[in-house]
């Protein structure tokens, strides 16, 4: 037996992912197509809040 095989043969299995119906597969990938849109609004809302930032620290100069 080679030192491959050994290791192979001692690994712990790994469980295999619960099959899904068909509503939940749908559900899964319409929220993993959600995501790139929510993070384009995250990025948009820190934009604006460093902008508003920046706004006030040179309106308020001391």
């Amino acid at each position: 037996m080679d030192l491959q095989s050994l290791i192979a043969a001692h690994m712990p299995n790994r469980r295999r992912p619960t099959q899904m119906g068909a509503s939940a597969e749908d559900q899964f990938y319409r929220n993993q197509i959600t995501l790139p849109r929510l993070r384009l609004r995250l990025i948009g809302l820190i934009a604006t809040t460093a902008g508003a930032t920046l706004l006030l620290a040179v309106v308020i100069k001391p």
